[in-house]
């Protein structure tokens, strides 16, 4: 019989061979060496372990865990272990976009990504703009869970991104538009949404005082807004 040469037909003619004790032994010894395989795991198999209670605290500490990890002595994580750290959490969120992963688990994954980066921001080199591509990668998530929401989690999702939309770091960090993407597409069809929407970039504005910059960027995405409402 001709040995596979390719890695996945390798993995399948092991597997095939192994007991059902080995597999669950393997597993086990590597969740417990492997910290990005052990995240990884309980975010696939989440709902053995989840109830119907948020679990956002969770994955901030795992985040919190993995930045730890990925730091020097003074707590700051340079280029190389930047892209090491970034590697690792877009797993995550790689895990938690599979049909199998329970949404509670992913849109509460994506929240703590979100509201970690503006700290990240402070420890790590980010020379390649790795905080914009995760943010963009978080928001395609959260949008790719919207749809099977029920109205109320609904809801509560445009609350909470308008709640983060707001804080004014997000703009700082060029972090705001994919948050903003959100909330333009959620809110297309809710004129209540979308007075909050406004509403909300009107106390923005009267932050602005003499920053002609910010005003302007603010009054062009309030014009944006509008203009793709009403198309």
């Amino acid at each position: 019989m001709q040995k596979p040469t390719t890695r996945q037909g390798q993995i399948e003619l092991i597997i095939q061979q192994l007991s059902h004790a080995q597999l669950r032994e393997f597993v086990r010894e590597k969740a417990l060496q492997d910290s990005d395989f052990r995240d990884t795991l309980l975010i696939c198999f989440a709902d053995l372990l989840s109830s119907k209670e948020p679990v956002e605290a969770k994955y901030q500490q795992m985040l919190a865990d993995m930045i730890k990890r990925h730091a020097n002595a003074d707590g700051f994580i340079h280029i190389a272990s930047a892209q090491k750290l970034v590697d690792s959490i877009r797993q995550l969120l790689d895990a938690a976009r599979k049909a199998t992963t329970p949404t509670r688990e992913t849109t509460d994954l994506c929240l703590a990504v979100i509201t970690a980066l503006p700290a990240l921001a402070d420890k790590m080199d980010d020379t390649e703009n790795h905080l914009y591509v995760l943010m963009r990668t978080t928001c395609t998530t959260l949008w790719e869970c919207y749809s099977v929401l029920p109205e109320m989690r609904q809801n509560e999702l445009f609350e909470r991104i308008l709640h983060e939309y707001a804080q004014p770091i997000y703009l700082d960090l060029d972090l705001d538009s994919a948050l903003l993407s959100l909330l333009k597409d959620w809110a297309k069809t809710n004129k209540t949404r979308q007075t909050a929407c406004l509403r909300q970039l009107e106390q923005l504005l009267k932050t602005t005082q003499n920053d002609h910059w910010r005003k302007n960027y603010l009054l062009e995405q309030t014009n944006g807004l509008l203009g793709f409402w009403k198309s």
